[in-house]
């Protein structure tokens, strides 16, 4: 069973075929969670709260567009909101994000602490293109800024993470390392 009919039998209330969505999309929106809400514990409720609201929510999935971006959106959306949840509330609840299987993602501290030095946005752009493997004009229509000033934005991330982390200057190749990390196979535009 393909994603789409998978999603189609989520629709008509199948709970197998949440399970298989969830299967292959819990990294990303893993991914998506903790670079937003940078805590485990609150990933892991995004995580949770993300596929409730897919199985809520099937039966408004377009066929034919793309799931990974729609799946992707409601975790970001969640994510924010459980971020401004957290900062209203008056800061951190949780233990902070470590280094365990379904934080590939973020496994090293350096790699950890590079993203958090990056803004909001930025840090979107690099997890949402190398992690959930969304392309450029995507990551554009989800965060609505142009697709070119989603590359530039991502290309100047790229540089800064390359400098934080090796001391050195961004060298124009794709950053692999954070795909292998993540358990992805994204292809790239």
């Amino acid at each position: 069973m393909d994603i789409e009919e998978a999603l189609e039998a989520v629709a008509r209330g199948n709970v197998e075929a949440l399970r298989i969505v969830y299967e292959r999309y819990r990294h990303i929106v893993y991914s998506v969670a903790v670079a937003i809400v940078k805590e485990k514990q609150a990933a892991e409720d995004v995580l949770h709260d993300t596929f409730v609201r897919v199985y809520e929510k099937a039966h408004t999935y377009r066929t034919g567009t793309r799931p990974k971006a729609w799946i992707a959106s409601i975790a970001r959306n969640l994510a924010y909101d459980a971020y401004r949840q957290r900062k209203r509330a008056g800061g951190g609840c949780g233990e902070p994000a470590d280094d365990e299987a379904e934080n590939r993602a973020v496994q090293s501290m350096e790699l950890r602490d590079a993203l958090a030095r990056l803004d909001v946005t930025e840090r979107q752009i690099v997890v949402l293109h190398l992690v959930a493997g969304l392309k450029h004009r995507e990551i554009g229509e989800q965060l609505g800024i142009p697709a070119g000033t989603v590359r530039w934005k991502y290309r100047r991330s790229l540089a800064r993470l390359a400098e934080t982390i090796g001391g050195g200057e961004y060298d124009g190749t794709e950053p692999t390392d954070l795909q292998a990390e993540a358990g992805t196979d994204a292809e790239r535009p």
